[in-house]
């Protein structure tokens, strides 16, 4: 289901991928051409929620108005597991296959979390999150991110940095929140993957 989902994406942030282009910060993102593997990394550390001081605040607000509903139902902790669960189960998988999709296959460079055979490292770390709605009408999900490029073997040897923070804007509002925020990390990879196409050839 996540994969029909995820094609779903492609075509329809094929039209439309809307947020700010990607510019280079430092670096330059063309050691990429000829590489047959990339490895990729999530990070969420410093992560804010749009109408919140902290992640925690967030997560504290929606747990309580949970357990308001649903009296000893466990439903605020639920929120809570599923929160950082779908970091790998929902958002990083939708943009590895939104990108491997989305790159040419005359590229032939596979993209894979943690991936031991690649020499370069791209780490997608999320600054900002605003969730987006569904409720009959909608809003979209928006994220900040900061992209960067290392040689895995030297960490400290980072070959392309973006300009941060990065805004993306997904196209679609799903019902499902995990779904709603991974239309975001969706529409990330289609416009990096036009990014490579003129960068990295």
């Amino acid at each position: 289901m996540r994969k029909t989902l995820s094609i779903l994406l492609i075509i329809f942030c094929s039209l439309t991928v809307l947020g700010q282009k990607i510019k280079t910060a430092s670096g330059d993102i063309s050691v990429l051409a000829g590489e047959k593997e990339l490895s990729v990394t999530f990070g969420y550390d410093n992560i804010k929620v749009h109408g919140y001081e902290t992640e925690e605040e967030f997560i504290e607000d929606k747990m309580r108005i949970r357990e308001r509903h649903k009296p000893g139902s466990g439903a605020g902790e639920r929120f809570k597991g599923s929160w950082f669960a779908d970091r790998d189960t929902v958002y990083a998988p939708m943009f590895i296959e939104n990108l491997n999709y989305a790159i040419p296959k005359k590229r032939k460079i596979k993209v894979s979390e943690n991936n031991p055979e690649a020499k370069y490292n791209l780490h997608v770390e999320t600054l900002w999150v605003y969730p987006g709605y569904n409720v009959g009408f909608s809003q979209p999900c928006k994220i900040e991110v900061a992209l960067k490029i290392y040689e895995i073997a030297n960490p400290e040897n980072v070959v392309w940095e973006s300009k941060s923070p990065l805004r993306i804007e997904a196209k679609l509002a799903p019902y499902k929140r995990e779904i709603r925020i991974g239309a975001a990390y969706g529409a990330l990879a289609m416009k990096l993957s036009w990014f490579l196409r003129k960068k990295a050839k």
